[in-house]
């Protein structure tokens, strides 16, 4: 009897800590360092001062296709090119109680993202310099669709076509 209850137990412990990423010295291991996340503050002026886009990467800590898209996506060279050429970006915690202000209005971050109305995670956000939403794309995303999606915006094409028009022009 207690063999039917520990097994599960067991079992349940060891895929948790399997699912962990640790280091070589057994500490949890962050995610990638990526020196191109601004607050949302500075991404709003910024973006007014220099012309950019927003992007707002929304996200949640328990979320794993989140983490696989900082890891992944967010690390290709070609996607932070196109960041660096057209985007203010700012995660989004869509869980968090804490305080941002975005068009002069105060918000919980998890209020903020109800406020785009995104109900999966990761959900990505195109804004304006303005602040205006361009588009909304949930799920995960790979790196080249992504650097695509990010010239596509950035390059204001989607102002004349459409995304698949643009992904077929060979852009």
């Amino acid at each position: 009897m207690k063999l039917r209850f520990f097994l599960p137990l067991i079992l349940a412990l060891m895929v948790i800590s399997c699912s962990d990423e640790t280091d070589a010295a057994g500490n949890q291991s962050s995610e990638p360092e990526q020196k191109f996340w601004v607050t949302l503050d500075e991404a709003q002026i910024n973006a007014r001062d220099q012309g950019k886009y927003i992007l707002l990467d929304v996200y949640t800590e328990w979320c794993g296709f989140c983490r696989r898209m900082l890891r992944e996506t967010y690390n290709d060279k070609r996607v932070q090119d196109e960041l660096e050429r057209y985007f203010q970006p700012v995660r989004i915690d869509a869980e968090s109680s804490q305080l941002v202000e975005f068009r002069g209005e105060k918000y919980t971050m998890a209020d903020l993202a109800l406020a785009f109305g995104v109900q999966s995670f990761p959900t990505t956000i195109f804004l304006t310099s303005q602040g205006e939403p361009v588009a909304l794309q949930p799920g995960f995303i790979e790196p080249g669709r992504f650097h695509k999606m990010l010239s596509f915006v950035g390059s204001e094409s989607y102002r004349t076509q459409t995304f698949q028009q643009y992904s077929e022009s060979g852009k």
